[in-house]
C-alpha cells in the first residue's frame, strides 16, 4: 500500500524570504530496480575574451529509479511554489525520498 512516511525540514522556522527545504520519504506501490543513469560534466577554461582555453570531461552515474507507479507532489496552504530539487532517491529500505524547496 503507498504511504508518505514522513516530512523533515531543513530548520525548525524561517524568515520571510528564506528558502524552505523539506524532505519527503514515501513508498509507492511499486518501485522498480534502480537504473543507473551516465552523465559526462564538462568543465570549460575561458580567457578574458570568452575563448575556450582548455577543457576536461569526467562521466558521473546517478542511480534513479526506473519508474514508480505513482508520482509525488507537494503544497502548502500558504499557496508557495515548491520544487523538486532532485529526482527522488531509494532509500535502503526501497522507499524513496525527494527535497523540496520553496521561498518563505
Amino acid at each position: 500500500m503507498a504511504s508518505v512516511n514522513s516530512i523533515t525540514f531543513d530548520q525548525a522556522s524561517y524568515d520571510v524570504g528564506a528558502m524552505i527545504t523539506a524532505t519527503v520519504n514515501y513508498s509507492p506501490d511499486a518501485v522498480t530496480t534502480p537504473a543507473p543513469q551516465t552523465f559526462t560534466l564538462t568543465a570549460n577554461l575561458t580567457d578574458g575574451s570568452g575563448n575556450v582555453v582548455a577543457t576536461n570531461t569526467a562521466p558521473f552515474t546517478v542511480q534513479a529509479p526506473a519508474g514508480a507507479a505513482e508520482s509525488l507532489a507537494v503544497s502548502d496552504d500558504g499557496n508557495r511554489t515548491w520544487s523538486a530539487v532532485a529526482d527522488p532517491g531509494v532509500q535502503g529500505d526501497g522507499s524513496l525520498s525527494q527535497a523540496w524547496s520553496a521561498t518563505a
